[in-house]
């Protein structure tokens, strides 16, 4: 199997000649490729998968697979390819360099009126780009418009970049070459896409997905044998079942003969890789999406995902959002409430959320399971926190006097509720096995009941702001205390990761949540994440 410069497969004897057609551009010479892979259900690593790759004249070119080549509209493809090629116009050619990351006011306005005037003919609006968009880094970049091209079709973004996925892409424009799926990263369909000389990602993505047809460029793509034809536009807006779908890019400014080379692989996945930038940071900041720049009301709770790779953050209002491997299953944002949001907390599977309110009112989302609250009965102090057992099957709910409300298979061990308290609780947390709890005053004080075991406190002890959350670690052996000032307070076997008690903060830190790595997360209530030990996957702030 050989390969053109525009990534379309053709059958051919091994020792073929290689034919290359190229689009110059001021002394530069354009260069595209792909690769995509189909499969029903491969293992992580299963290596019979096809293969397409490019290699400009001069380079060495690699070894394809001995295996038929699939297209990307093989496995459902995308919306209907354009009719014949749109030619760039205006000519951003003419307006962007091609020897080095052009993130020039100048190109990104040409690219994009192209790009509007190409998505007219498909009777779609113009492309719009995150207000934050010239603080991206390259590959954040090309993620982000690939992704603005699948949403404006009404296909699912891709919901992070992973970071194996992210390595094998840089590797590959290292090299000139499209990438792959690497070696035991679970896949179920992947695509890839490679382009040279070009120095906007809006540059590879006009041509990927406008001008690849028959009359372009691509040299498979002819009246004879029209089924190399769109191969970059069937990756990018192939059928995807996003379990999760995920995206690697790469970006080296000098690999191909001085210039820029591009990639970018788009993975069906499964289980959680880890991310190093998610869809939703993208959302933050995209006008006329429903997550705005800014919150619509002060953050007030942090649940992450059972797998540590995500996490939810809340509002006071109920809003709801997603991050990293975290799924959105609704919320009560926009919706009347009796009494503002508190907290949050996840099911066993992460595949739902429980939001309780300050009078016990209690609204469940995915497969969360609603098993009673205190909304509508008379509270002698108002809820104040929220926590869910290690099978989702139950929850407790706080209150500021320590009151204590079990529902579900949430046991009750006894609380703080009716007794005299120097300050108020402000949360708690279950132990491992859900037969005990702790609750956490302001002054830092811990009280345990059932199984848990008291190891230490901050009651009684000078504290430079108040302790505002508690989280304990995986293993429940040991727990932390946060203040509004980021600082932390570790007792047990909880390591002590890092604070921000040192760090001017804009907001005050409100909630805090653990991640399976023994690290955590801080939420600030202007949205704002802060991540210790542990990734970071975005933020509101």
């Amino acid at each position: 199997m050989t390969n053109d410069s525009l990534g379309n497969e053709r059958v051919a004897a091994p020792a073929a000649p290689r034919r290359h057609r190229w689009r110059a551009r001021a002394g530069l010479l354009v260069v595209l490729a792909l690769t995509v892979a189909l499969a029903s259900a491969l293992a992580p690593g299963n290596t019979n998968r096809s293969a397409l790759a490019a290699a400009p004249q001069g380079l060495p070119a690699p070894v394809a697979p001995a295996v038929k080549a699939n297209n990307g509209s093989g496995s459902g493809g995308g919306p209907g390819d354009p009719p014949a090629n749109i030619a760039p116009s205006p000519n951003f050619l003419n307006s962007c360099t091609g020897s080095s990351f052009d993130n020039s006011l100048g190109c990104q306005t040409a690219v994009l009126a192209a790009i509007a005037n190409a998505r007219n003919q498909e009777g779609l609006p113009g492309m719009v780009l995150p207000t934050d968009w010239a603080q991206l880094s390259p590959q954040q970049q090309l993620f982000t418009s690939t992704n603005l091209e699948r949403t404006v079709r009404g296909l699912p973004p891709l919901s992070g970049m992973a970071t194996a996925l992210d390595q094998a892409s840089a590797s590959a424009a290292a090299q000139n070459t499209d990438p792959s799926a690497p070696a035991g990263f679970p896949w179920s369909t992947w695509g890839g896409n490679w382009a040279g000389a070009l120095g906007s990602p809006l540059e590879d993505i006009y041509f990927w997905m406008y001008d690849d047809g028959l009359g372009s460029y691509n040299i498979d793509c002819t009246t004879q044998n029209t089924s190399g034809c769109w191969g970059h536009r069937h990756n990018i807006l192939m059928s995807l079942r996003c379990q999760p779908c995920l995206m690697g890019t790469g970006y080296n400014a000098t690999a191909y003969r001085g210039n820029p080379s591009w990639t970018e692989l788009l993975v069906d996945s499964s289980g959680s890789p880890a991310l190093d930038f998610s869809w939703n940071s993208v959302l933050a900041y995209l006008p006329g999406t429903p997550v705005a720049a800014v919150l619509a009301a002060p953050a007030v709770g942090i649940a992450s995902t059972p797998d540590g790779q995500g996490y939810w953050l809340v509002g006071a209002d109920g809003g709801v959002f997603a991050f990293g491997t975290a799924t959105f299953d609704g919320s009560m944002g926009g919706r009347h409430l009796a009494a503002p949001i508190v907290g949050i907390s996840s099911t066993s599977d992460g595949h739902g959320y429980w939001l309780v309110a300050a009078d016990g009112g209690l609204f469940a989302f995915g497969d969360a399971g609603f098993y009673g609250s205190m909304g509508g009965v008379v509270l002698a102090r108002k809820v104040v926190g929220l926590a869910s057992t290690s099978d989702g099957r139950g929850y407790w709910e706080v209150a500021a006097d320590g009151g204590l409300f079990a529902f579900g298979d949430a046991g009750f061990y006894g609380s703080m509720g009716g007794r005299p308290i120097t300050k108020p609780v402000v949360g708690m947390a279950p132990t491992h096995d859900g037969r005990g709890y702790w609750e956490v005053a302001s002054d830092g004080g811990i009280f345990a009941f059932g199984d848990a075991p008291y190891l230490g406190s901050m009651g009684g002890r000078p504290i430079t702001k108040p302790v505002v959350a508690m989280a304990k670690t995986p293993d429940g052996r040991g727990y932390w205390l946060t203040a509004s000032d980021g600082g932390i307070f570790a007792f047990g076997d909880a390591p002590f990761r890092g604070s921000t008690g040192a760090v001017a903060l804009q907001a005050p830190i409100v909630s805090m949540t653990p991640s399976t790595t023994a690290g955590y997360w801080l939420a600030a209530s202007d949205g704002g994440i802060f991540s210790f030990g542990v990734p970071f996957h975005g933020s509101m702030g």
